[in-house]
């Protein structure tokens, strides 16, 4: 049955080092990668973010902006959109270019973004490698290790 889809509403949490009013003028697009995966990955303007789904603890409920009507007109009136328990905790990262000879098939590498590094930054010395079992290690380990 090709027709058959099933839908999930999420709530998505970005953290890491962004402009403030990036979400405002992106107007809510965004591009997903391995969406069903363990880690997707998510790209919204030039923002690069990798994650994993979590259990919220409680129920997201989350409202609409509706026009208000009447004398108070400085607070929006808020209309009840939907609820999820599911939460997808998005890290913003860099990706970087595999190293030519790198044998390690399956894996990527990422730079994850500190709070204090500047975000204009590409060539942190911390280079995370991603294994096939979720697990990260500082690069200079992994090499450590191979040799």
């Amino acid at each position: 049955m090709e027709d058959e889809w099933e839908e999930e509403i999420v709530v998505v949490e970005l953290s890491g080092i962004i402009n403030s009013d990036f979400l405002t003028k992106c107007q809510g697009t965004c591009k997903i990668l391995d969406i069903d995966s363990e880690q997707p990955m998510m790209q919204v303007g030039r923002y690069v973010f990798a994650g994993e789904y979590a259990d919220t603890l409680g129920t997201c409920v989350l409202f609409e902006e509706g026009t208000s009507s009447g004398e108070d007109q400085a607070s929006p009136k808020l209309n009840y959109k939907c609820h999820t328990v599911k939460k997808l905790m998005m890290q913003r990262t860099f990706l970087t270019e595999k190293k030519e000879g790198d044998n390690s098939s399956g894996d990527f590498q990422f730079q994850p973004v500190v709070d204090g590094m500047s975000p204009a930054r590409h060539d942190s010395p911390t280079n995370y490698i991603q294994n096939q079992n979720g697990t990260s290690k500082p690069a200079e380990e992994v090499q450590a290790q191979m040799e």
